[in-house]
């Protein structure tokens, strides 16, 4: 093999030998091809490898795009389903208002009443037909005309007042009897209840009032103004008297007891500065409720004028008996009064008159009792005396809780 070997060493070579691999260079030569190779294939390798990351992003991207362009189409129907529907139902609330303004039409003409309505300022908006017979004025030339061109100038104070309660509690108010003007230029009496209008959102944008006539002339209903408070309908002076009157009678007759109260509530004129009447008058319906479920149903509760009330208890047992009475509405009127989103916090005086003990007959307790109140204020307020004294074994009835 060796001989072979260099024999065939020995052998000339062919031509194109010294092309392939020269001789002096040819292990060399030959490392270096196959090096090149090698990283020619890893290049190759690594961009196969390359594209098909491209590639399988690319389809991932195609995916993607198939997705969102899947998602896109469904966003398009249910927002064409949603125009569709919100179309629809304008087109039925549409209707409705149609069909309920023809019958709001209907109502107008129809009423029996007068009916009205108000903006904010006090502007007719909307006017029954039967304004036309009442005032002898056509309902088209009132509208967008404040009511206070109507309503005579001694009877507007009441009419704003129960328009500020009604915009202030938003909730429907009591009659308010005032003089209008009519069309020959006298004055016809009318009775109204108004109510606050809101719309879809809860906004409040108006008022509705019901109106009836009570004739020309004398104001029918006077004399049940002269013995019931107007804003309260509790009974008033005149009333609460007579019936302090005849509790003596029946009191003097068997032998019983009775007491007089007078409730004053204090600083009102203070809270009246400061939230305005429409709060104030909202404030003493609510101390009149409050009195009146503190007392038993034959007790007598009245409100005198102002911020002043009284209550006649009879056949009052003895006089814890009518201070215990006392300190329940002292009690009551302490307790905070939600209006407008406020807590108004309130305080009274209240006085306390016997009979026999302070006073024989109806003017002997009123006096007495109205004693008894300046003694409780001159104590600091927010409590209960007697005509003669401070209950001063009462602490508890004497002192704030």
């Amino acid at each position: 093999m060796t001989l072979g070997l260099v024999s065939l060493a020995g052998l000339p070579m062919p031509a194109w030998a010294s092309w392939v691999m020269p001789p002096a260079a040819a292990p060399a030569t030959g490392l270096m091809l196959v090096l090149a190779l090698v990283a020619l294939w890893l290049m190759k390798r690594r961009a196969d490898l390359a594209l098909r990351r491209q590639q399988a992003s690319l389809a991932s991207l195609r995916q993607d795009w198939q997705a969102a362009e899947t998602r896109w189409q469904a966003v398009v129907e249910q927002s064409d389903n949603a125009v569709q529907a919100a179309t629809s139902e304008r087109d039925r609330l549409q209707q409705a208002l149609f069909s309920s303004e023809q019958r709001l039409q209907r109502h107008l003409e129809c009423a029996s009443e007068l009916v009205f309505a108000l903006d904010l300022d006090g502007r007719f908006q909307q006017l029954s037909s039967n304004w036309r017979q009442a005032l002898g004025v056509d309902p088209e030339h009132l509208l967008g005309q404040s009511h206070a061109w109507l309503v005579h100038s001694d009877d507007l104070p009441a009419c704003q007042r129960i328009i500020e309660r009604a915009l202030a509690s938003r909730s429907l108010q009591g009659e308010v009897e005032y003089r209008i003007r009519h069309a020959e230029g006298d004055w016809h009496w009318h009775a109204a209840r108004v109510a606050p209008l809101f719309d879809p959102g809860g906004r409040m944008v108006g008022l509705l009032g019901v109106a009836r006539e009570l004739g020309a002339g004398l104001q029918p209903g006077s004399l049940q103004r002269a013995h019931f408070d107007a804003l309260t309908g509790l009974p008033g002076s005149i009333l609460c008297l007579d019936r302090l009157q005849q509790a003596l009678l029946q009191a003097e007759r068997h032998g019983e007891r009775a007491a007089w109260l007078q409730v004053e509530l204090d600083h009102f004129k203070s809270l009246n500065e400061r939230w305005g009447h429409a709060i104030g008058d909202l404030v003493l319906l609510e101390v009149a409720a409050r009195i009146a479920a503190c007392v038993r149903r034959s007790d007598t509760v009245g409100r005198a004028s102002g911020d002043q009330f009284m209550v006649l208890l009879p056949d009052v047992g003895c006089e814890r008996e009518a201070l215990e009475v006392a300190d329940k509405i002292r009690r009551a009127l302490r307790e905070p009064m939600p209006l407008r989103g406020q807590q108004l916090a309130l305080t009274s005086s209240i006085g306390v008159a016997l009979y026999p003990l302070h006073g024989m007959d109806e003017d002997e307790l009123s006096l007495g009792a109205g004693l008894a109140v300046r003694r409780a204020k001159e104590a600091g307020r927010d409590r209960i005396a007697l005509p003669d004294r401070l209950p001063g074994d009462w602490h508890q009835v004497l002192e704030p809780a």
